[in-house]
């Protein structure tokens, strides 16, 4: 059973794909899984660079990969975590496991963790103070009789209660290119209470680095562009409005150690935060439905677009844009939350459409092209485009993976990788979903609605992979960025 130290993942719990796994499968991830909690750092480097383990080998059995696949996943990225670092002693800080305090006390998160908030070195710290704090919100809700397990009271205390403390938490989860957030999605998606611990500890290592001010100063900008707006805004006309943006579209340079702090919020923060201004996520369960398939079909297309506006080259996806595509799960997950508010489900969302669109800005802008060039894109013939497997097309079912996202997932199963292909398959299966859903409910998708594009989308992610040169390029907006990728054979 799982707990909030040990990883157990059943063969039906395969998050949102709704799969079948196998017995042998359920055995290894969970066996994987908790040999990475206990055995790994959350950063690989000194440079803040994330450890994707869980990421990866839960993409991989959550879209049907075999026990063998699962640990080649791991096996090939053990070799370069750094080993997972002891909680302070108490003349550091903390305290050793155990005692009652260092992070296992009550109050510990109130009166030392605020002082460690940002600091990496802490996150073992971090991680067994949520740990506890989960194992302890089990136990009251088991003495209650509480259907809200342990997990789920952590979250709706230490993020969604309004509080300072939460409200800087939440903040942090947005930090560091989304991932605290992704690590967050799988251990709520799978209901895995030691990976959510995982995610908010490793939100509370993360620095806002002005994060927290321009989230706020576009909340605030929006309230006041509510009462001017009338009717619906779309996500993809404020791409839009942020590529014909003559300050938005050139501020982001090439030589910017970091894109978005040093290029857009230093350069264009003010024109960046009136296009944000504009995002409003109606505070109803209808409205919230529409605007998260809404939000997962721009981030699909912003970034298939910026894979390719080089027809000359080889396709490659923009490695900072996928993270918005494969954060998309988190948003389906936590809506279905009941005990979540409507109205906290739509803050979340308009705060991940607002960074979609500064991520996009710091990105450079690539183009935004016409649908029909991507239901265009033919695999080049190097790409072995054999391994896409004819299919009758894909099911209309509302709560169906297609073929084609489960071929496109199968090519991946075997590839050496840290996990970001098959998470963008993963995404993009349930992506569709959610598009080809809203075409039953009256609240269609504007963008990709044929089974051409999709049968293209799934190609574009499996042969920019396998293409030669580098598996991803960052920036795809700026000419440098491109440079080292090859042009098509002839």
């Amino acid at each position: 059973m799982a707990s909030p130290t040990q990883i157990h993942v059943d063969a039906d719990n395969t998050g949102l794909w709704r799969i079948q796994q196998t017995p042998e499968a359920s055995d290894r991830v969970s066996s994987l899984l908790q040999q990475d909690l206990e055995t790994h750092h959350v950063f690989f480097n000194n440079d803040g660079f994330h450890n994707h383990i869980t990421h990866h080998l839960l993409s991989l059995y959550g879209t049907g990969a075999d026990a063998s696949a699962i640990q080649k996943g791991y096996d090939d990225n053990k070799g370069y975590q750094r080993k997972a670092r002891p909680v302070h002693n108490p003349k550091e800080g903390g305290e050793p496991p155990g005692t009652a305090t260092g992070p296992v006390a009550d109050d510990w998160y109130e009166t030392t963790a605020p002082q460690h908030l940002g600091h990496e070195s802490y996150y073992p710290d971090f991680l067994r103070f949520f740990q506890h704090d989960i194992a302890r919100r089990d136990e009251e809700a088991n003495k209650a009789g509480s259907n809200l397990v342990g997990w789920e009271a952590v979250l709706r205390d230490r993020v969604f209660s309004g509080t300072p403390a939460a409200e800087d938490l939440r903040t942090r989860l947005f930090a560091g290119f989304l991932h605290p957030l992704i690590q967050l999605m799988y251990g709520i998606e799978w209901g895995e209470p030691a990976i959510v611990a995982q995610g908010l500890a490793q939100a509370a290592v993360h620095k806002h680095q002005g994060l927290d001010d321009v989230l706020y100063s576009m909340e605030r900008a929006a309230d006041s562009e509510k009462a001017k707006t009338t009717g619906h805004v779309s996500i993809l006309s404020l791409f839009q409005e942020v590529a014909q943006s003559p300050q938005l579209s050139s501020a982001a340079h090439w030589d910017d150690p970091n894109k978005m702090r040093n290029g857009v919020l230093a350069r264009a923060l003010n024109e960046m935060v009136a296009v944000a201004a504009k995002v409003s996520v109606p505070a109803t369960e209808e409205g919230l439905a529409a605007r998260t398939a809404e939000m997962a079909e721009a981030c699909l297309y912003v970034a298939s677009s910026a894979a390719l506006q080089h027809p000359t080259k080889y396709i490659k996806f923009d490695f900072f844009l996928i993270h918005h595509v494969n954060s998309v799960p988190f948003f389906l997950a936590i809506n279905s939350f009941v005990w979540l508010s409507v109205e906290a489900k739509a803050r979340l969302l308009e705060w991940k459409i607002r960074l979609d669109l500064v991520q996009y800005a710091s990105r450079a802008c690539p183009p935004l092209l016409e649908v029909s060039k991507l239901e265009a894109y033919r695999s080049p013939p190097s790409s072995n485009a054999s391994a896409h497997p004819a299919a009758d097309g894909p099911s209309t079912t509302n709560n169906s993976i297609s073929p084609e996202a489960t071929a496109a997932a199968a090519r991946l199963f075997h590839m050496e990788e840290d996990g970001h292909a098959i998470k963008l398959v993963r995404a993009t299966g349930l992506i569709e979903r959610e598009v080809r859903k809203s075409l039953f409910t009256g609240t269609p998708c504007r963008l990709l609605n044929s089974d051409r594009v999709w049968e293209a989308l799934y190609r574009l992610e499996t042969d920019s992979v396998f293409a030669p040169g580098n598996t991803y390029v960052r920036t795809t907006g700026l000419e440098q960025a491109w440079e080292d990728i090859p042009d098509i054979s002839k």
